[in-house]
Formats: C-alpha cells, structure tokens, sequence
C-alpha cells in the first residue's frame, strides 16, 4: 500500500513536471515576439483605439510603400540622382519596409488574431524584424549620399565606401534572417534575437552619432566659405541668391539632426524593448493593455517619421536646382573663389530638406 501511494505520488509529480515542462516551452515560444496583452481583455478596454493603431499605421505604412514604388517606377524615366544606384536602393529599402509593415499590421496585427488569420511563427517575427533593417540601411545610404554630394569626409574611409557598406546591409540583413527563423524553430535559442537586435541597435547608434557629426561639419564648412566669398560677392542677383542658398543649407542641418535624433530614438526604443523581452516580462507573459499599446504606438510613429524623413531627403536630393554661370577670381590671398563658390552650390543645392 505505501509503494502504491508513492507510485502514485511519483506520476503525480511527474506529470505535474511534464505540465510545467510543457507550459515553459509555450511561455518560451510565445516569448519569441515581444508579449501581447491578454487580448479579449485588452480589445474591450482599448475599444476603437486599437482600430485606430493597427488599421492607422498599416494604412501609413501602405502609403510609404505605395510612393516609394512611384518613386522607383518614375525614378526609372528621370534623370539626375533619380537615376543612381543609391536613389533606386533607398526608395527599394523603403517600399520593403513599408510593405512588411503593413502586411504585419492589418493581416495578422501581433499575432492578436484580428481578422481570423494565424500567420506562422517564422513568418511573423520575419515580417517584425525585418523592417529595423530596412529603416537603418536607408538610413545608412542617405548618410552616403549626403557624404557624397557635400564632398565631406569623416572617420575611417570604409565609413564612405560603397563595397564596405554594401557587405555590412547584407551582413545585417542575413543575421535578422537567420536569428528570426531559427530563433521561431527552436525556441530554446531566443538568445539569438539578443545578438541580432544588439547588432541593429550598435550599428544605428554608429550611423546617428556620424550624421551628427556630418551634420556640424557640414555648417562649420559652409561657414567658413562664406565668409571668404563676402568680399567677393558684390552683385546683388548673387547675393539674393545667397540668400536663398543659406536657407537650404539650414534646411540641410535640420533634415540631418531630425533623421539622426529619430535614429537614436529608434535605438532607444528597441533597447526598451529587448529588456522588456527578455527582462522586465520575462515572467510576464501579458502584459498591462494600455502601457503594452502606447509603447508600440510610439514606436511606430518614430519608424514612420524617420522613414518619412528619409524619402522627403530622396525627393528633395532630386529637385536640385542647375548651376549657374560662374566667373574666375582670385582673393588677396590667392584662393580660387570660383572654387568657394561651386563648393558653397553645391553643399547648398544638395537640398536634403
């Protein structure tokens, strides 16, 4: 009778450590993706904000999508930068961005069930984390082609080098892949997740910190020219036109700090939100409804405005206005002001606005 009762205990524990053993590895998979609110409870307190979230940002983010690939298409019959390879890789970046967004969020939004559809679990934290990528390589290809039209040169060459920053995209592009897939097949390396968002979040740090950096340089330099070409321009069309030149230049600065602070941002944000997964809900399977939705609606707000920001500078890059007729002089110094002043044009006529 005792070796029956201690039989029985032993299957009971048994099975009990098998149901822990079980419910381990359906927190751990849910874990996978950052956790959703209980959300039969959640839909009933948000009420139409959550219609405004997933059906609003899918909707912008289809919008991005949409004039990125006019963009492309007209691209194609332009001429000009609309012609570059860096034109058709940005607005390329963009319309996958803004593609994966939106089918993310009005197909299957965070695995809520919304509209009936149960998205596999490889596909799904596919379409999330491949979006991070899209935006800092965008980001990483304006930076170049500021760097290249200003003529500026910061840091190491590779920094500038198209073949260097081609390699680390793709580099970027196939840890996601792979850190997402096998990370959806084997849960029990979720840890993978940590390296790849580690990865995104070092290099959009390094993009930030030197479009920052561009950024102060750019105005340091086209404030020493100008103040070389005062003595030279006399004629009062140039100086009109100076007038306007400086407006762009002022345009440019913000454009740069905007993009570079919504970069940073981005970063925080997706530092937040490691912790959170990893951390502060590792033990929290749902989280609390309204703080889980006023995070994610913020950041995708930061992704849409600094994705905004990115193709405005692309469609500015391409309106830049003919250069005009120059004439040859010399200051007292010997400096070639026909030089200053085509420099000054075109750091000006760059228009990243």
């Amino acid at each position: 009778m005792i070796y029956f009762v201690s039989s029985l205990k032993s299957m009971t524990m048994a099975n009990g450590s098998e149901s822990a053993s079980a419910k381990l590895a359906r927190v751990s998979t849910d874990a996978l993706a950052e956790p959703g609110p209980d959300w039969l409870v959640a839909k009933k307190l948000w009420g139409v904000a959550w219609g405004m979230h997933w059906i609003g940002f899918g909707v912008l983010f289809s919008l991005l999508a949409v004039q990125s690939f006019i963009a492309l298409v007209f691209g194609a019959r332009g001429k000009g930068f609309c012609r570059k390879p860096l034109f058709i890789a940005i607005n390329s970046m963009l319309f996958v961005l803004g593609s994966t967004r939106a089918v993310y969020l009005l197909l299957d939004p965070y695995e809520s069930r919304q509209n009936g559809v149960k998205d596999p679990k490889w596909l799904t934290l596919l379409l999330f984390g491949i979006a991070f990528p899209c935006l800092t390589s965008s980001f990483c290809l304006i930076h170049l082609a500021f760097l290249e039209a200003t003529k500026l040169k910061i840091g190491p060459n590779k920094l500038q080098n198209v073949k260097f920053l081609s390699s680390v995209i793709l580099m970027h592009f196939a840890i996601v892949f792979a850190a997402e897939t096998t990370a959806s097949i084997k849960p029990q390396l979720k840890p993978l997740l940590i390296v790849c968002q580690s990865f995104s979040i070092l290099w959009s740090l390094i993009l930030s910190i030197s479009f920052i950096y561009s950024g102060f340089k750019l105005m340091n330099r086209v404030k020493q020219v100008r103040t070389q070409l005062k003595a030279f321009e006399r004629n009062e069309n140039l100086r009109a036109k100076k007038t306007n030149q400086k407006s762009y230049t002022t345009k440019v600065a913000k454009i740069t700090f905007a993009t570079s602070f919504l970069g940073i941002a981005v970063c925080g944000l997706h530092f937040y939100s490691m912790i959170g997964v990893y951390g502060i809900y590792s033990d929290v399977v749902h989280p609390s409804p309204w703080p889980w939705l006023t995070f994610q609606s913020i950041f995708r707000c930061v992704e849409l405005a600094m994705a905004c920001t990115i193709a405005y500078s692309v469609i500015q890059r391409d309106k830049t206005p003919e250069k005009t007729t120059r004439t040859t002089a010399f200051d007292s110094a010997g400096v070639n002001m026909e030089q200053r002043k085509c420099e000054v044009k075109d750091i000006d006529q760059y228009n990243l606005e």
